[in-house]
């Protein structure tokens, strides 16, 4: 359509369509999905235990850098500096035909945003000198099987594929997936410069930018776990972050005293703070997490492809699909995109789902897609694969 911006038709999108993110699911053993996201979260937040260094669980888990790389992968020492990476999504959308990937440490970029030639996501309000790191971790479940089946190179993967290894995590697999920003780009972003309006919003750490040593804060990340066999997904945003439920809306039935927030009329507005139910507080405070963590808001849940009336689910995070990778919210569906996650006899990635931002895939998998490849089981670490 001449003269309509991509940007333009995705804020019609947000403003004209009818579209439901996924919502609570019974899981087999009775629970529903929201509560498994925070059990999950609970426990990925909790302390990591040791005194003289402020970290959380998933902070001692390994990263892409300790997985994917030319040596043999390690487990990190839990006093390992945090090491951030462009988003591996927006490098995908960014690449002609498929090639390796590299990484550049204490990468920090500015976001891309939507494609619509905003070069910073300037619909957001996301400052134009700003940028986001990207950290993924796998913890020890996730870690020792893909090492143990080589599935960290091409080369491994290519032997997998030759002898059908059906690639298959244990139920304890948890991944995770954060955004990051210097806590002076939130604050421009998000409190008038107001930097410890931030700290006290956020979780913060340190990592080196730029060989600079810089204090950033968690914007918002994917949690994902192998409890069935889709895997569970789940997405938290800071409650401060602008436009968290557009689009789709957010769902929460276990953790928020507002279980369902409907849209704003107008994108990248707040959406205030999202008080939580005395029942997650007490499982919080049992699992001895910081009440900073009170702060972030579970934007839904999600272990199906599609509703009982075969509508395809969706789940986007407002700053790691269309704010850092490109994604439209109502073309985000973690589940459909994960599992095209597969490669062929060479060890080189399928690209289908990663490729082009403006048709990421949602609903039920294509087989047709799938042909000539081997499932990686949901993970997209093999877009990093030496």
């Amino acid at each position: 359509m001449p003269g309509i911006s991509l940007r333009g038709l995705w804020v019609s999108v947000a403003l004209l369509a009818v579209s439901h993110g996924a919502e609570a699911t019974p899981l087999p053993w009775g629970q529903d999905s929201d509560m498994v996201a925070w059990e999950e979260f609970a426990q990925v937040t909790a302390a990591a235990g040791n005194p003289r260094i402020k970290k959380v669980a998933f902070e001692t888990w390994a990263s892409d850098q300790d997985i994917y790389v030319a040596a043999s992968p390690q487990w990190p020492a839990v006093s390992a500096p945090k090491v951030l990476q462009h988003s591996g999504l927006a490098t995908a959308h960014l690449r002609t035909g498929i090639h390796p990937f590299a990484f550049v440490p204490g990468a920090c970029t500015t976001p891309q945003g939507l494609p619509s030639g905003d070069n910073a996501a300037a619909g957001s309000g996301f400052p134009n000198t700003g940028c986001i790191g990207e950290e993924v971790r796998r913890n020890w479940a996730s870690f020792q099987y893909i090492v143990s089946n080589e599935l960290y190179s091409k080369a491994g993967l290519a032997r997998a594929f030759a002898s059908g290894l059906k690639v298959d995590l244990p139920a304890d697999a948890i991944e995770f997936k954060g955004d990051w920003a210097s806590v002076a780009d939130a604050a421009n972003w998000l409190a008038k410069g107001d930097q410890n309006a931030i700290r006290t919003h956020y979780y913060t750490s340190f990592s080196q930018i730029n060989n600079v040593n810089t204090e950033i804060a968690l914007l918002s990340f994917h949690i994902s776990s192998k409890q069935i066999k889709d895997w569970v997904w789940a997405d938290f945003e800071g409650s401060m972050n602008l436009g968290r439920c557009d689009v789709i809306g957010c769902h929460d039935s276990f953790g928020a005293v507002t279980a369902d927030v409907t849209p704003n009329q107008t994108v990248y507005q707040s959406y205030g703070d999202c008080p939580k139910t005395p029942t997650l507080i007490k499982m919080l405070q049992g699992a001895g997490t910081d009440p900073i963590w009170q702060n972030y808001c579970l934007k839904g849940s999600q272990v199906t492809f599609a509703d009982d009336k075969n509508v395809p689910t969706k789940l986007g995070n407002s700053v790691i699909e269309p704010l850092n990778a490109g994604v439209f919210i109502d073309k985000s569906s973690c589940i459909t995109c994960h599992a095209y996650a597969s490669f062929d006899k060479s060890g080189t990635l399928n690209g289908f789902a990663i490729d082009d931002p403006t048709k990421s895939p949602i609903g039920a998998v294509d087989p047709a897609q799938m042909k000539g490849f081997a499932s990686n089981d949901f993970i997209w670490g093999i877009i990093f694969a030496h």
